[in-house]
């Protein structure tokens, strides 16, 4: 028998993409929807709904209220969380990024944090994860494990971003109309501003004890969806070692993948992949390129990923992966 899952802002993008990836999945069919369209239960109507599991794919301050009451009311199902509201360590770092006081503070610290090939041990047999953000996920990919050996410096750390439009969701605002975004190319959040700049340092002392300021600056790209990330780092030995150091530490992974070219959006739209290169750059500097799709590795994919991962199946039950098979974009699931 299918696991039933209900799918919460099933009209949003990182929705709309769970709902279309379930569809694939051998194990897990989609129980219902919440959404804000036609032919979609209203989100409250959602809470009155009987499933082995659920995906939150609600904006933050909403999602959490959604996570406690469906703890309290199923306390056997999973619940995988797609917002922010449950991936820093306290109240205090929530309020911190995201400006407003948390909606259930009795639930933090009470989610495994869902960067699935680093948490794989706790999220086994887990009833809360708390999904990543896209941009996280794509400069913790590569640094945790290149922070772990010792093989970068932790002072001067720069992440550069560019995500396609999707990763502001649907909402309807100025900056993300066609008109604004297409034949141009903008910088937004420097510095330390963004939301997801506070989860990566926490999750890199969470799993390397290794405490730093990331310099991350996002930037928003004419296209739809996916992120190249690029990272400059100061190597504490030879740029072949962080090559080997990655290679060793995504031996047999099924999304993670090191290459020698730097990765183009292309090769991983579509799929939950995520492709990593390590190369030379000035003196004493390497840059790193990490890419992923953001609906997918970034929110959807990873989410389900983490599902898999809690009920005991094969994490890669239902995803699709390009690095494998070489399919073309449109004959991926």
């Amino acid at each position: 028998m299918s696991v039933r899952v209900g799918v919460f802002g099933a009209t949003g993008y990182s929705g709309r993409e769970i709902v279309r990836l379930l569809r694939h999945h051998p194990r897990a069919a989609v129980a219902f929807t919440t959404g804000s369209e036609k032919g979609h239960l209203a989100h409250e109507k959602g809470l009155e709904q009987a499933a082995d599991a659920y995906m939150l794919a609600l904006p933050h301050g909403i999602a959490a209220k959604y996570a406690a009451q469906l703890r309290a009311a199923r306390p056997a199902a999973v619940v995988v969380d797609l917002s922010g509201d449950l991936r820093l360590p306290t109240a205090e770092a929530y309020k911190k990024w995201y400006g407003h006081d948390h909606a259930s503070p009795e639930l933090i610290g009470k989610a495994v944090f869902g960067l699935s090939e680093h948490y794989r041990e706790e999220l086994q047999g887990a009833k809360l994860v708390s999904n990543p953000g896209c941009y996280a996920t794509s400069v913790l990919l590569p640094l945790v494990p290149l922070l772990k050996d010792g093989l970068v410096e932790t002072d001067g750390i720069v992440a550069d971003a560019k995500s396609g439009a999707t990763g502001a969701g649907r909402s309807l605002r100025e900056d993300l109309l066609f008109c604004e975004v297409t034949d141009d190319f903008s910088a937004y959040s420097p510095g330390r501003t963004h939301r997801h700049v506070g989860e990566i340092e926490s999750v890199l002392l969470d799993r390397t004890g290794r405490s730093l300021e990331l310099t991350f600056c996002p930037h928003l790209l004419p296209v739809k969806r996916g992120i190249l990330t690029a990272l400059y780092v100061k190597p504490t030995r030879e740029v072949a070692d962080l090559r080997t150091a990655l290679e060793r530490a995504y031996s047999g992974s099924a999304f993670v993948h090191v290459v020698d070219a730097p990765p183009r959006l292309s090769d991983v739209q579509e799929t939950n992949d995520c492709r990593i290169s390590v190369h030379a750059a000035a003196s004493g500097r390497a840059v790193v390129f990490s890419a992923l799709d953001n609906l997918v590795k970034g929110a959807a994919g990873q989410a389900i990923q983490n599902l898999n991962l809690a009920l005991g199946w094969p994490e890669a039950d239902g995803l699709p992966s390009a690095f494998e098979t070489g399919a073309p974009v449109g004959a991926r699931a």
